[in-house]
């Protein structure tokens, strides 16, 4: 067996889909290939003496050292998309690099601001951009399934991602190696580092139960879309499809999962709340009993960076997934057209492709039959774990390899 490695990841494991789906579901797979997955979820700090009080000023005044147990643990220092290290409002997209700004935005609006802030990872980066022994020959990896830098103004992110952008465009540059799930971050992230790595997302097929096995739901066909309201913007994309499927085959019902809306509840016919954790999510995608599963993106930078991760879900929950095809390329172009999902790129052929799947039980478990082997074949979590254990072991061999070309 090769040698162990040690991963330190900066953030959580199991915070939310990212931190799941990039990271934390690969634990016990990875550990028996002898990578050890840690989140680094405090970062300790001892204050200057006379500081000790004062945290937050200690900290803006560079009165601390970074504790090192952590790190000294690791061969690989992992980090993630982008960090608050800035406030932002949760409700609209209003960031600011002032708390103070920030806080009398809450007052006037009655938003609620995010918090707490990571104060610490600046001084974290800056101390390993300025004093590489710091590192002590550990290796960094940076991984992204976003185009963070292309985050579009509809998310309500848009402003933090910028705040952010001069971090996460540091940190592409400086990775020993960077990870992505799609190959439009490939060639993003390439424009940053020669070294990018290509891991496509996974599933874990124990997380969804056997569709067989759960009571049916009323409605049929059930057209399902998952996502949450701020993704009505995708879904105005099939919604003309959905609406002809509704008036041609009667008896069909519109699902959303994801979360309640006025504006979601005028578009469909059952509203199932948003599921926090991923295997909750996963069983309560299968439980609402989707016969056809609606993955629309409206076509953008941001949208055409994103995974295949809802073909793969659709999939896992029965359902055959009828998607966009986009001109600049898609998530879905994984997708074989007629065998194993439908693509649509346009109005009519999203009308068409709900129509005939709607129409035909026969059509909806052959497609669907197909697209479970293929991702069960393909996109497997214990089969990917051997992709990031590969990647986590090439990045502990070449640390220092970004310092050098950065």
């Amino acid at each position: 067996m090769t040698s162990a490695v040690n991963v330190l990841v900066y953030g959580a494991l199991d915070g939310g889909s990212c931190d799941v789906f990039r990271a934390g579901m690969y634990t016990d797979y990875l550990a028996a290939l002898g990578v050890t997955l840690r989140p680094w979820t405090e970062l300790r700090v001892d204050f200057a003496p006379g500081w000790e009080s004062r945290p937050q000023e200690a900290v803006d005044a560079g009165a601390f050292e970074i504790d090192r147990t952590d790190l000294d643990w690791a061969d690989v220092l992992l980090f993630r998309r982008y960090y608050f290290t800035a406030p932002a409002c949760e409700e609209c997209d209003t960031a600011s690099r002032s708390e103070a700004e920030m806080a009398e935005h809450g007052r006037a609006t009655g938003h609620r601001v995010r918090g707490p802030l990571d104060r610490l990872l600046r001084p974290l980066w800056a101390r390993l951009l300025r004093d590489p022994t710091f590192l002590g020959g550990r290796s960094i990896v940076y991984e992204t399934d976003d185009d963070v830098l292309a985050t579009p103004a509809w998310s309500g992110h848009s402003a933090i991602a910028g705040l952010e952008a001069d971090l996460i465009r540091s940190m592409l540059g400086r990775a020993d190696l960077v990870t992505v799930s799609t190959p439009p971050l490939e060639r993003m992230a390439g424009r940053y580092n020669k070294a990018v790595r290509l891991i496509r997302n996974a599933i874990e097929p124990a997380w969804y139960p056997d569709p067989a096995s759960l009571p049916k739901r009323g409605g049929e066909p059930r057209l399902v879309f998952y996502g949450v309201p701020k993704r009505m913007r995708d879904y105005a994309v099939c919604l003309e499809g959905v609406n002809e499927a509704v008036r041609s085959v009667p008896g069909t019902r519109r699902v959303w999962l994801g979360g309640d809306d006025p504006a979601i509840r005028g578009v469909a016919d059952e509203v199932l709340a948003y599921v926090r954790g991923a295997p909750a999510f996963a069983r309560a995608l299968v439980e609402a009993r989707p016969d056809i599963g609606l993955a629309p993106v409206a076509d953008e930078p941001f949208n055409r960076a994103r995974s295949e991760l809802h073909w793969l879900e659709y999939a896992m929950a029965g359902a055959p997934t009828a998607a966009s095809r986009l001109m600049g390329g898609s998530p879905y172009d994984v997708v074989r057209d007629g065998v194993d999902g439908l693509l649509a790129r346009n109005k009519a052929e999203w009308r068409e492709a709900l129509r005939s799947l709607a129409r035909s039980p026969a059509r909806r478990a052959e497609i669907a039959g197909r697209a479970r082997e293929r991702v069960l074949a393909e996109y497997r979590a214990a089969d990917r774990a051997i992709e990031w254990a590969d990647a986590y072991r090439w990045a502990a061999e070449h640390a220092g390899r970004g310092a050098a070309t950065g």
